[in-house]
């Protein structure tokens, strides 16, 4: 079975693309393959950023909601209309 090794066709708007181009010639990539792999790599690293982000935070409240440190449905529920309301307002 024959397989890609890779080779996409992608296109780009005209800004993105001319970002692209001037970091080709300015001789920082080779390629602009390698600008678009850098892109994608940083993206990726942006969203295991923002996994391990989550994952602290609900490990967080794991642990407060076992020490007790509880908060009402009604609290809750109190503090979004409070902020509802604070929102709208500023509109």
């Amino acid at each position: 079975m024959l397989q890609s090794v890779g080779t996409k066709n992608i296109s780009l708007p005209p800004d993105l693309d001319a970002y692209v181009e001037a970091k080709v010639d300015s001789g920082e990539y080779p390629h602009a393959s390698e600008v678009v792999g850098e892109g994608i790599r940083l993206l990726m690293q942006r969203e295991a950023e923002k996994v391990e982000w989550l994952r602290n935070a609900v490990a967080e409240g794991i642990a407060s909601a076992e020490e007790g440190n509880l908060v009402s449905d009604a609290e809750v529920l109190d503090e979004v209309r409070r902020r509802g309301r604070e929102f709208l307002a500023r509109r």
